[in-house]
């Protein structure tokens, strides 16, 4: 009974491919010679190109017969050995339009998006292909900085992150390939969501148990961190006060209303807080920004203790080494 098993399994790994594959016409090129397969989708690219961007598959394809797991197989299609991947299709996709067509991808300040960014950086780092890695890191890095100055300038992102969604996408797959400078930011944007959305997120039990522990710990710590932020609105400049009872008055009206705040962002803007200009005075005024600019810095420095996470400067070298190491190759 056990030949009789393998003796099938053996003649279903040769039988023609189920009619519901879809061939991915810009990634279908029938003079190659080999078909990766990703969930139903396939896609006939060469195997040469593959072998010379990627160490993972030139030590995979060196043998016709070994799968994409290890496994021996030797399902065809068209005559070309097929290779089954387990990642997903969309994945694979913008993976593989990275190495074929070198306009797709290209480095910042081109714009792209999100997913295709997590994508290429997940395959790039599970199949070896150093450049593409980096330049996905460096895309990572202008909207998840590592620099408050770079954080205040707005506009300078190479994609647009949406909502919570984005930013547990982004925490996943920083932790996957080990790129832990990107996570106070990442962190950071997702705690302004209420904690009930998170959890409801479909992202959400994509994230491992470690980032998982550290949202969840970490949301009340960034609330907490708001409080050392907001003395700006209270404290009464005297000296150099030009209006003293209107300038107190106001600072009385806005802490009043600070429970209708957001206080999950001690990090924005002063602009953000209260329209103050023209409403105190101007020395109150550049009082008020200099302490809220010196509170908003020593929670900088903080960040990434709050998440659990090394020093910023450890965060700098191990970015540095990344996205440093070698030129980029097919740039």
């Amino acid at each position: 009974m056990q030949l009789a098993d393998n003796s099938a399994q053996a003649s279903s790994s040769r039988s023609p491919p189920p009619a519901d594959l879809t061939r991915v016409a810009d990634l279908w090129f029938p003079e190659d010679n080999l078909i990766l397969r990703a969930e139903n989708s396939v896609f006939r690219v060469s195997k040469g190109v593959l072998a010379a961007r990627s160490s993972v598959f030139k030590d995979m394809l060196a043998f016709d017969s070994m799968g994409a797991d290890g496994a021996e197989g030797d399902e065809t299609m068209e005559g070309c050995p097929v290779v089954r991947l387990h990642d997903t299709a969309a994945e694979v996709e913008v993976f593989l339009r990275a190495i074929f067509d070198s306009s797709f991808f290209e480095p910042p300040p081109s714009k792209t998006t999100l997913p295709t960014i997590t994508g290429i950086l997940r395959l790039s780092h599970k199949y070896d292909v150093q450049y593409l890695r980096r330049r996905a890191l460096q895309h990572l890095d202008t909207g998840y900085p590592t620099s408050l100055a770079v954080y205040e300038v707005s506009g300078a992102e190479t994609f647009t992150s949406d909502g919570l969604d984005d930013s547990l996408l982004t925490i996943r797959v920083a932790s996957e390939v080990g790129a832990a400078w990107l996570l106070p930011t990442a962190f950071y944007f997702l705690c302004y969501s209420d904690m009930r959305d998170i959890l409801n997120s479909p992202q959400w039990p994509l994230l491992s148990a470690v980032d998982q522990e550290t949202t969840i710990v970490s949301y009340t710590k960034q609330r907490l961190a708001c409080p050392p932020v907001l003395p700006f609105l209270r404290i009464p400049f005297v000296e150099g006060c030009t209006s003293l009872k209107e300038c107190d008055e106001y600072r009385a009206q806005n802490l009043e209303n600070v429970h209708n705040w957001n206080i999950s962002d001690p990090l924005g803007s002063y602009r953000d807080w209260t329209p103050f200009e023209n409403l105190i005075c101007a020395y109150c005024l550049k009082q008020a920004e200099a302490y809220h600019r010196k509170a908003r810095s020593k929670l900088w420095l903080e960040l990434p203790e709050i998440y659990g996470l090394p020093g910023w400067e450890e965060l700098e070298r191990l970015k540095a080494e990344a996205l440093d190491a070698d030129v980029e190759m097919g740039s």
